[in-house]
């Protein structure tokens, strides 16, 4: 199995790339913002003598809290992004963040039926990069392009993907 480390915030300053996703960033936004005023909706409709429940304001800010949390769980995935410097590549999802030294890493690759690319392990052993995705389109490209470029700074046979899918 192959080695990494979990990272506490600012463990690591200088990186040589950086991204996150761009659509993901805005879809994420706009739903959180759509379910608190749903929730904030909700609580002020259902204060009505006709629907044969006692709603008290109690119940109303209980609505509106569930909407706030259900928005708070859901922005955990503006979280997410790939860093990669000369000490190896940084995957932060919605819970933690992992980095991989460069001996721990055999390349990176991006299958036709995947919606990321992978970082690929010894052992056959991958981690989706939930930063590029290919809703993104041309800014999945530049960045996976660049992405390339980086890991071709400081480990070469990495960034081949003919090589790494030869392994």
């Amino acid at each position: 199995m192959s080695e990494h480390r979990d990272l506490e915030h600012g463990d690591l300053e200088y990186r040589d790339f950086e991204h996150r996703p761009r659509r993901l960033r805005i879809a994420v936004i706009a739903l959180a913002v759509l379910i608190v005023l749903a929730h904030v909706l909700w609580a002020v409709l259902l204060v009505r003598d006709d629907t044969g429940v006692t709603i008290g304001v109690a119940d109303q800010l209980a609505f509106v809290m569930i909407g706030l949390i259900f928005a708070g769980v859901l922005l955990s995935l503006l979280r997410i992004r790939v860093r990669v410097g000369e000490q190896g590549v940084e995957v932060r999802g919605p819970l933690r963040t992992r980095q991989w030294d460069w001996p721990d890493i055999v390349g990176i690759t991006f299958p036709r039926s995947s919606m990321w690319p992978r970082l690929e392990l010894p052992a056959y052993e991958h981690v989706g990069i939930w930063a590029i995705l290919t809703v993104d389109g041309q800014e999945a490209v530049d960045a996976m392009g660049s992405l390339r470029e980086t890991i071709r700074r400081y480990k070469p046979s990495a960034a081949d993907p003919e090589t790494v899918a030869d392994r």
